[in-house]
């Protein structure tokens, strides 16, 4: 299931503040948020819409950094 940036954002924002784990769990839902904020940010610097598609893009080139602009 692909989410498109603006849902990355928004699980981001879950992650981030939302969801207080405590112990090992929280360290690894606040790096995954870290991870899709990370991720949202750079594809919009990118030129890329927020009703584009994530993973397809990931999937394609492996990393964020590796994504051509738009």
């Amino acid at each position: 299931m692909s989410v498109s940036i603006l849902e990355a954002l928004e699980n981001a924002e879950y992650n981030l503040v939302e969801n207080r784990v405590p112990g090992p769990l929280g360290e690894m839902t606040r790096k995954m948020g870290v991870d899709q904020l990370h991720n949202a940010i750079a594809l919009l610097e990118k030129g890329y819409a927020l009703t584009d598609q994530v993973e397809p893009l990931l999937e394609k080139f492996g990393k964020v950094e590796d994504v051509p602009g738009k």
